[in-house]
């Protein structure tokens, strides 16, 4: 078993031993960001794989004084948003005034709520809803950051995000009578 730091010598020196170690190691922890702006388990694992390939490609570019998790995580969430925006061509959405949003709705998540309920819940969202509630909610970016990052106006940002949180509680509550059946 070879340390964090090992196996990113290994990677700057092209050693494919190396790299195959590092996939394995940070498989899971990528899969789980992944899984959260990808629709289907597929396009995730394309997701990963292509992110995989950047950290390869750029890794004499990162910084060792800062934490490899962090620098990876961005390479993660910004191939993830690399991917729907290749695929925006085909999806569609609707610019609303500020004055068209709905109240924010406050939801807190139950303690024993499962990561696999919370991943089913998100594969129910719209992309452009799934990817705003990510980046705001998870990332901690801001409505400008988004509106930047996809191309549309931070109003859009906040009404998918309002949108978005109103379908979780619905998709929850769905499953919560679900559970009780």
């Amino acid at each position: 078993m070879y340390t964090e730091q090992e196996l990113l010598k290994g990677c700057r020196k092209g050693k494919r031993k190396f790299q195959e170690e590092l996939y394995k190691h940070y498989f899971g922890f990528a899969m789980s960001i992944c899984l959260r702006y990808a629709p289907v388990r597929e396009d995730a694992l394309e997701i990963l794989n292509d992110s995989f390939l950047k950290v390869f490609d750029k890794i004499h570019l990162y910084d060792e004084e800062k934490p490899f998790k962090s620098w990876f995580r961005r390479i993660l969430v910004n191939t993830s948003l690399d991917y729907y925006r290749s695929r925006k061509k085909y999806l569609f959405h609707i610019e609303l005034n500020e004055a068209e949003l709905d109240a924010e709705i406050q939801f807190n998540w139950e303690s024993d709520l499962k990561t696999d309920v919370i991943l089913k819940l998100f594969k129910q969202l719209p992309d452009l809803h799934r990817h705003i509630f990510n980046l705001f909610e998870l990332e901690g970016y801001s409505h400008d950051e988004i509106a930047g990052m996809l191309s549309i106006s931070p109003g859009t940002s906040r009404s998918h995000l309002s949108r978005a949180k109103k379908r979780i509680k619905e998709i929850y509550a769905e499953h919560l009578k679900m559970e009780k059946q």
